[in-house]
């Protein structure tokens, strides 16, 4: 099991087994941080143009500076009136996302992800966890 799948793995089994809360943000961060030394994500990216948003938690008050493109990804803790364009979700929709348990397009058509600065962040955040997804399945 590489390291990317058993932060998935993580994050499936402690956000389905009370009574040990997950702490959401955490756990995105170990899984693109994971992620971000997969082989198979990068070259997922590879065509991805490079962008950078700042992922807000609405449910925690806590964010994300979220960089990926051109064959890259980083991800670190910031803070939610942080630089850049901001997008917002709950923790259970940006776990879902990572984790590969919602379908990128259901939470972007739904509206479960909202994107502050406009559509053209939140196609290029689509695109990305497509491509992240897709490197789980490959």
């Amino acid at each position: 099991m590489t390291k990317l799948e058993e932060a998935i793995e993580a994050a499936r089994v402690a956000t389905t087994s009370p009574p040990n809360p997950v702490h959401a943000r955490d756990a995105v961060l170990r899984i693109l941080a994971a992620a971000a030394e997969d082989e198979r994500v990068l070259e997922n990216l590879r065509d991805v143009p490079a962008a950078r948003a700042l992922l807000r938690f609405t449910d925690t008050n806590e964010a994300i500076e979220f960089q990926a493109g051109d064959g890259k990804l980083h991800a670190e803790a910031a803070d939610t009136k942080g630089k850049g364009p901001k997008v917002d979700a709950t923790s259970a929709t940006w776990l879902g996302l990572v984790t590969g348990t919602l379908k990128p397009w259901l939470a972007f058509t739904r509206g479960m992800v909202i994107a502050r600065a406009g559509l053209t962040e939140l196609r290029w955040l689509q695109q990305v966890a497509e491509r992240l997804q897709k490197s789980y399945s490959d």
